[in-house]
């Protein structure tokens, strides 16, 4: 599933929400989702991180121990 800003005009408490929900769905129905975003408190959250600069990945990052 791709989810471009899900969580970009939202205060932190449904952020929050909308990224639990996610969470269950990926689990629930073991969907990959593709999340872009420019916020990097989400972005922290994540797994794995694909960084774009200028249109040219720049950075493919595997998290250990993401929430």
């Amino acid at each position: 599933m791709l989810a471009d800003e899900p969580t970009g005009n939202l205060d932190a408490r449904n952020a929050d929400s909308i990224f639990q929900l996610l969470g269950e769905l990926n689990v629930a129905q073991r969907t990959a989702f593709l999340v872009v975003t420019h916020d990097l408190q989400l972005a922290k959250r994540m797994s794995r991180q694909l960084e774009m600069r200028d249109g040219r990945l720049t950075a493919d990052l595997t998290l250990m121990g993401a929430e």
